[in-house]
């Protein structure tokens, strides 16, 4: 028995570029040419912004609202680091005692165990570079107690006072899409930012030095004591591999719900770029996808 074939008649040339662009519509470029699509880019939402003007240059679902992984670690970073300021902490000499709640976090760790004894400029290194969640834990203890104590406010719990901090912020810096329910990053359905917020609070924090110092370590030596006063050496590698590509840094992120998340600093002789990548297919795309974006930026604005 014969079955009936039906041949579809041939596209035109104008029905194959339409079908095209229907194809790359997912990776076409805010703010690009109109003939220029972006390289293909698995990441839920990402941007392109000037890291000097705030500019957006290029972007795709900038706004979308998602889950961040440790990309919170930078809002934890900024709130501590201008509560140093404001209470004028020399975080070199000023120590912070590491609680059993914030060396059991869980997640990537800066290896701090209960008793530990750690200075503030460590902490912001055991942050930053292996990604520490006991060091984002430590620091927003320490410093929910100093600010509380500083303000004369009782009767709180020092962490979520903390958190308050991090969302009054965010919403300083017109953060909109972004809410904190945490300081290091883990799934929580709360802890929600954007693209184009992660971008704003990155340029916000390039401008200081001692961020980009941080950020911009390969490899950070401490020295810790112990609860029983003993000392012992700890080495944190950063964990963000455009180290070695030319980047500057800024921070890796990863949950099972946020995916792979990378925000990233470059600079050439005249221009500076921050891009942010959230939401990845593996870990792996969010290096060679932001190398990408980089490259097809430079070649559309040279």
């Amino acid at each position: 028995m014969k079955s009936n074939h039906f041949r579809q008649k041939p596209k035109s040339e104008e029905e194959r570029l339409e079908s095209r662009l229907q194809q790359v519509k997912n990776t076409y470029l805010i703010g690009a040419d109109e003939k220029s699509f972006a390289p293909r880019i698995t990441a839920k939402s990402w941007i392109i912004v000037d890291s000097q003007s705030g500019d957006v240059l290029y972007s795709f679902n900038e706004n979308q609202r998602r889950e961040i992984a440790s990309i919170t670690k930078i809002m934890t970073f900024y709130v501590v680091i201008n509560m140093c300021h404001t209470m004028n902490v020399q975080t070199n000499n000023t120590y912070a005692e590491v609680s059993l709640q914030a060396s059991l976090v869980g997640g990537t760790t800066a290896d701090l165990l209960k008793g530990d004894v750690v200075s503030i400029e460590d902490l912001f290194y055991g942050l930053m570079l292996p990604s520490g969640n006991d060091a984002a834990m430590t620091l927003a203890e320490n410093f929910g107690i100093y600010a509380m104590y500083q303000n004369k406010i009782k009767g709180k719990n020092p962490l979520i006072y903390f958190i308050q901090e991090m969302n009054n912020k965010a919403r300083e810096l017109r953060m909109n899409q972004t809410t904190y329910a945490n300081p290091h990053g883990l799934n929580n359905k709360n802890n929600l930012s954007s693209a184009y917020d992660v971008s704003k609070l990155c340029n916000q924090l390039l401008k200081d030095d001692f961020f980009r110092k941080v950020v911009n370590t390969k490899i950070h030596f401490s020295t810790i004591q112990d609860e029983e006063g003993f000392t012992r050496d700890v080495i944190w590698e950063n964990t963000n591999k455009l180290l070695y590509q030319g980047f500057k840094g800024i921070k890796t992120g990863f949950t099972s719900v946020a995916g792979p998340c990378l925000a990233s600093y470059y600079q050439t002789a005249s221009r500076s770029f921050t891009i942010v990548i959230l939401g990845c297919r593996n870990q792996e795309d969010r290096w060679s996808e932001t190398m990408s974006l980089l490259q097809w930026c430079l070649s559309q604005i040279q």
